[in-house]
């Protein structure tokens, strides 16, 4: 059994990999905007990324809470990736009205 040391820092590990999960996503979001796309690479860009992603997060859950389900691992990352989204949205729409006002 882990102690609540363990949990908290699974939990901040959790965060940042959903942190991480959400601006690599928007970099290809960018990478997107920079360089045009058909559907059929924009639907293949997406299969990868979530193929790898799950991957990656299935084996960070396994390795992290000894093979069992911990919701605070899907809960850290839902929380962690839900507030860099929405961070890098208000920084966004902070520079886009900025620069539709000049």
């Amino acid at each position: 059994m882990i102690g609540i040391e363990n949990e908290l820092a699974i939990f901040l590990s959790a965060c940042l990999l959903g942190n991480m999960m959400c601006l690599i996503y928007c970099a290809i979001r960018v990478f997107r905007r920079i360089v045009k796309h058909t559907l059929f690479w924009i639907s293949l860009e997406d299969f990868v990324f979530w193929v790898s992603m799950g991957v990656y997060l299935f084996t960070e859950m396994y390795r992290t809470c000894e093979g069992s389900i911990r919701w605070y691992f899907v809960l850290g990352v839902l929380a962690g990736g839900g507030i860099t989204c929405e961070i890098i949205r208000k920084v966004v729409k902070k520079v886009i009205d900025k620069t539709h006002k000049k």
